[in-house]
């Protein structure tokens, strides 16, 4: 392990295009500095999805703080089958397992890796893995914390009604923690 270990935050496709669909993207610049992505959540946000907040998506990716880590030619085919083996195991899908597999690469490298998901599958392989998650709303949560954003409620609200889905307990629990 590093004496120093670099943290590094990789997020899965969810969290994005629920920042996305709120305007809020912007947080994860300022609580993070750097966020990265796999190729595969790189394509699912900009090819793959059929969202009205593409374009707010787009630009984020053409700003330095949002970067997508590549695959070296000689690990491509033990990363293809780490994914599938998560695939199989767990039934998430390869943006969810790649960017788990980023996570798992990292922290055996001695980094700090924080992994951005919503996705129940996904989290419950990450935390099967022993990787440290954190979801939109505990995002949200952070930046209320850090003063980034002055309520959560409205932007839970918001995110519910953009579709995204969020439990009823889900939030109480996320307003009750925050006094909200």
């Amino acid at each position: 392990m590093r004496p120093n270990p670099r943290r590094v935050v990789i997020a899965d496709a969810g969290p994005l295009i629920g920042l996305a669909r709120i305007g809020r993207l912007d947080l994860l610049p300022r609580l993070f500095g750097a966020v990265s992505v796999t190729s595969w959540v790189a394509e699912e946000v900009l090819a793959g999805g059929d969202f009205p907040d593409v374009a707010a998506l787009q630009a984020a990716f053409a700003q330095p703080w949002l970067h997508t880590l590549q695959v070296a030619d000689e690990e491509a085919d033990a990363w293809e089958e780490a994914c599938r083996a998560l695939i199989n195991l767990h039934q998430i899908d390869m943006g969810e397992a790649g960017a788990l597999v980023m996570a798992q690469r990292l922290a055996a490298q001695g980094d700090a890796a924080l992994l951005l998901i919503d996705d129940h599958r996904g989290r419950q392989a990450a935390m099967h893995s022993q990787v440290a998650i954190l979801g939109t709303a505990g995002l949200l949560v952070l930046a209320r914390q850090a003063g980034a954003i002055d309520a959560i409620r409205p932007l839970l609200l918001a995110l519910r009604q953009s579709g995204y889905f969020l439990s009823d307990r889900l939030i109480e629990a996320v307003l009750a923690q925050t006094g909200e």
